[in-house]
């Protein structure tokens, strides 16, 4: 699949990313060791592309990448000659999970957000420090959910600045992984693995085998498109921020071998940003009858019958207790995530 945003290759197939994830950022045997920079203090060395590269895989450790970052920053007087390297921004690797080392990174493996940062700087990030893909810049607290908090709010995102800003969160279940890719300048930083701890107890319970289940802030597709593969018979999948339901759609093309699903039906040419009434936007069909809509998912029950499961994943700034006595109205359980 051709990326979106970028139309290169970074939307991998998910057998093809799990074959090689253990392996994505671990050093060989003849990768440099360590630099052991000390994050709070100023890296007083010039870093360049070469610099802590391995001879062999060509990888770099994270500290070389950001301390080269922090050179370029330095050098054209936007950060001052004392900077450390925990100024720089907040690193993300390509495809994420829950590395237990120091990542080594090939080309193309890193987007970095960043709080300080001109258009002009981050082009030069990415065109000097091979690793970037993308560098954003953050606006706003880091507090602040990137998305849209509901219907009536402004939406909060943060600015592509230079490259690609598409990467991949790793999910892993007891009962199978999924590749879950996200536009993250737009679609906000998340790894709770006691989401997915829920969804894990309802396959488990058997209340996700044929179940109809709801999922009405679905975000990138992460929890509904879990229980699509733990087994329900069909998953109503909603969201009132458009750039979440279009990574949705792109999730369930990209993970369509494993969930047994093709896509039938999907719209286009549409770009009204915030939802309303709902409006179907795609539909799967196969092992599981999956329905995209872009909608407040209070009209969402007018669309849709009666359900199993619904699923009340607000953002953590939202008191989900308006939305759970509305799905308890046609849902026979309510899970708050």
């Amino acid at each position: 699949m051709k990326c979106p945003t970028c139309g290169g290759d970074c939307v991998m197939e998910p057998e093809k990313v799990l074959d090689g994830l253990f392996r994505m950022y671990l050093a060989c045997r003849s990768c440099p060791s360590d630099p052991l920079y000390d994050k709070n203090a100023p890296v007083n060395e010039k870093i360049d592309a070469c610099r802590g590269k391995c001879t062999k895989c060509g990888r770099r450790h994270l500290d070389h990448v950001m301390a080269h970052v922090l050179t370029i920053l330095k050098e054209s007087r936007f950060f001052p000659a004392d900077a450390a390297l925990k100024e720089v921004g907040t690193p993300l690797i390509a495809f994420g999970y829950q590395v237990p080392y120091p990542p080594r990174l090939g080309e193309k493996s890193l987007v970095l957000i960043m709080d300080s940062v001109t258009e002009e700087l981050a082009g030069d990030i990415t065109a000097n420090v091979p690793e970037i893909k993308g560098v954003i810049r953050r606006t706003g607290s880091p507090s602040i959910s990137v998305g849209l908090r509901d219907t009536a709010s402004t939406p909060h995102t943060y600015e592509l600045l230079s490259g690609c800003d598409m990467r991949c969160d790793v999910v892993a279940s007891t009962f199978g992984e999924l590749c879950i890719y996200k536009n993250q300048s737009s679609i906000h930083i998340e790894f709770n693995n006691t989401k997915i701890k829920k969804i894990e107890a309802l396959y488990i319970n058997g209340e996700l085998h044929g179940a109809v289940v709801l999922d009405g802030f679905c975000g990138p597709g992460t929890l509904g498109l879990l229980c699509a593969l733990g087994g329900a018979k069909k998953v109503i999948m909603n969201d009132a921020w458009l750039p979440a339901v279009q990574n949705t759609i792109l999730n369930i093309k990209a993970n369509s071998q494993f969930l047994g699903v093709k896509i039938e039906f999907e719209l286009t040419g549409y770009n009204k940003l915030i939802g309303d009434e709902p409006v179907l936007m795609a539909k799967a069909a196969g092992n599981t009858e999956i329905l995209v809509y872009h909608g407040d998912i209070r009209k969402i029950t007018r669309t849709q019958g009666e359900c199993n499961i619904c699923l009340i994943d607000t953002f953590p700034s939202v008191n989900p207790g308006e939305y759970v006595s509305l799905c308890r109205e046609f849902a026979k359980k309510t899970v708050i995530i």
